[in-house]
């Protein structure tokens, strides 16, 4: 009987996880991805889809690609978009404002 307790701690040993997406520089991922930090692991890092119109942004993302290692979990927003700020502790993707947009 003593040897049921050992036996189920073995076969629980040998569960693993696979993580699909793990990478480690922007190009190990596709089109419109980059390789940021993960959320929940913080050594880990993840082919994550870069930031869209209205999502949560970090202003000093770097543009994809990135041939360092990433040191946040949000890629740069699209083309054509900027990371902007709507608040003191808060940036979204939005349209990047130039001059030429404004008309008298």
């Amino acid at each position: 009987m003593r040897c049921a307790p050992l036996l189920l701690l073995l076969l629980s040993a040998g569960d693993a996880a696979v993580i699909t997406g793990a990478c480690d520089r922007d190009l190990q991922c596709g089109g419109g991805m980059c390789c940021a930090v993960s959320l929940w692991i913080r050594s880990l890092r993840m082919c994550t889809p870069m930031s869209d119109l209205g999502e949560e942004c970090h202003p000093l993302s770097n543009k994809v690609p990135f041939l360092g290692r990433r040191m946040h979990h949000t890629c740069p927003c699209l083309p054509n978009l900027a990371c902007l700020r709507i608040s003191p502790s808060r940036f979204k993707c939005l349209p990047e404002f130039r001059n030429e947009d404004v008309f008298f």
